[in-house]
Formats: C-alpha cells, sequence, structure tokens
C-alpha cells in the first residue's frame, strides 16, 4: 500500500459512482491539500457525504511556497496548483485528470495516474474481474469522466494486454 496526492476530479469521479473502494484497494493514504478539501465540500451532498465517509483521505497543508509560487505561474485552477505543489514537496504520485495539470505535472517531473490508470491497477491486481472493469468505466463516463476516443482505445488495448497475460 501506498501514499498518494490528489486532485479533485478524480474524487468527485470515484464518490459520485459510489466507488472509492477502488482507491481503497490501492492506497493506504490519499493526501489533499486545502485547495482540493475546499473544492469537495462544495460538491453536492452526495459527494460530500461519501468523501467524509471515506477515511483515506488526510489533508495535508503545502509547506515549501517555493514550489508553489512555481506552479501558480502554470495558471491552473487552485486545487491542482496546490496538489502538484504537495506532490513535489512530498515526492509523491499523483491522481489528476484534467489536461492542464497533467501536462503542468509531468513538465515537473511529478508521476501521475488517472482514474482510468486507477481502473487498470485494480483489475492488474484481481481486485476487480474483466466485467467490473467494463462496468465502473462506463459508470464513471456517465458520472463525468470526459474521454477522448483515443484514451479510451489506449484503455482497451491495456485491459486487452492484462487479460492476455494473465490467461497465461
Amino acid at each position: 500500500m501506498q501514499i498518494i496526492i490528489s486532485d479533485t476530479t478524480a474524487l468527485i469521479t470515484f464518490a459520485k459512482s459510489d466507488i472509492l473502494v477502488l482507491l481503497d484497494n490501492l492506497f493506504e493514504t490519499i493526501y489533499i491539500p486545502k485547495a482540493v478539501h475546499d473544492e469537495l465540500i462544495i460538491k453536492d451532498d452526495i459527494v460530500k457525504y461519501r468523501i467524509d465517509k471515506f477515511d483515506k483521505i488526510s489533508i495535508k497543508k503545502v509547506s515549501d511556497y517555493a514550489i508553489l509560487e512555481n506552479i501558480e505561474k502554470f495558471k491552473i485552477d487552485k486545487g491542482e496548483t496546490e496538489a502538484i505543489s504537495l506532490a513535489l514537496e512530498l515526492g509523491l504520485k499523483l491522481i489528476i485528470d484534467e489536461k492542464k495539470g497533467r501536462q503542468v505535472a509531468l513538465s515537473q517531473g511529478v508521476s501521475i495516474v488517472g482514474v482510468l490508470g486507477i481502473l487498470i491497477e485494480n483489475y492488474r491486481q484481481n481486485f476487480i474481474s474483466f466485467d467490473e472493469v467494463h462496468y465502473y468505466f462506463e459508470l464513471v463516463k456517465r458520472n463525468g469522466l470526459r474521454l477522448n476516443e483515443k484514451l479510451e482505445e489506449i484503455f482497451y488495448i491495456k485491459l486487452q494486454e492484462i487479460k492476455r497475460y494473465q490467461t497465461k
């Protein structure tokens, strides 16, 4: 089990879909900065309720203001800025799905994963079946995860590769 940082969107997607357990399968602790927490608590009641009940999330303050100031120059939202800064400060992987935020994180050397990567990893580690990963994929899309066709294609290719490897 590992510790990871998260931005807002993935947590909202998992909470709306009622599949926070998929994060629980992979992570011991999920740190979120204050700005992400603030973005989460203004969401609809079901998201707020599920996030509040999920005991893996811990608020962690960004303390390296030099890193924070550097990331602020990229003009991304406050939650993304603090999440990327915290990941850099602590040397931890970041859950992030927004395209510009992912690009900024990668440009700063932050290791990232998104909702699809978490679905794939749950399947790879046999926490969920092939049918379940397909179901959860459709569920997160219905609950607001925006994807282009290329990402969907890559997702299905990776699933097929894992399935072939697991059946050997």
